[in-house]
């Protein structure tokens, strides 16, 4: 009985060691996405993007110009990314050949009289096992879009509530 339950709790551990491994890879990718981001790395960026999305878009170099006019247009309106945080990922989950699990975020950027502040989540998604992780920003996208692109994660993941950007009036830094 001893030896069973010894066996039972080496095992325990074990699985509780790789959640917390695969926890650890998550976010430190998704902080690698965020660092490139700000950086201005628009082929970094699309390293973590999914590829259905890149597809959507119309193929790596046009997501990587579109960013790119983008941000650049943002900027010229007064508008920058001032920073980009993560969270603690939320425990993987398999869904059929994939791996799941929702990252938090903070992106703040500067604007005119202050910093905004939106929280919001990233899906994070390994088609390998957890080996590489690409990241879908959930903020901009609505439950309908959601299923037409993922139609295989419909009612399998639960959206999380959206919340309103917070304008820190004369925020710097």
């Amino acid at each position: 009985m001893k030896n069973l339950l010894l066996v039972v709790m080496l095992g325990l551990s074990a699985l509780t060691a790789m959640a917390q491994d695969v926890t650890a890879r998550i976010k430190q990718e998704a902080e690698k996405c965020a660092k490139a981001l700000l950086a201005g790395d628009y082929e970094g960026v699309a390293t973590y993007t999914h590829k259905r999305v890149i597809t959507l878009m119309g193929g790596k170099e046009v997501l990587v110009a579109s960013l790119k006019r983008g941000i650049e247009q943002m900027r010229a309106d007064g508008y920058d990314f001032a920073d980009a945080s993560v969270g603690s990922p939320s425990e993987p989950k398999k869904i059929g050949a994939w791996i799941t699990s929702m990252v938090p975020q903070e992106v703040v950027m500067k604007v005119p009289g202050g910093r905004l502040h939106q929280e919001s989540f990233l899906l994070a998604i390994s088609e390998d096992e957890g080996m590489q992780w690409v990241f879908l920003d959930l903020g901009p996208i609505t439950p309908a879009q959601f299923t037409q692109v993922f139609p295989e994660l419909d009612g399998k993941i639960s959206l999380p509530a959206k919340k309103s950007p917070v304008l820190r009036k004369n925020e710097k830094g």
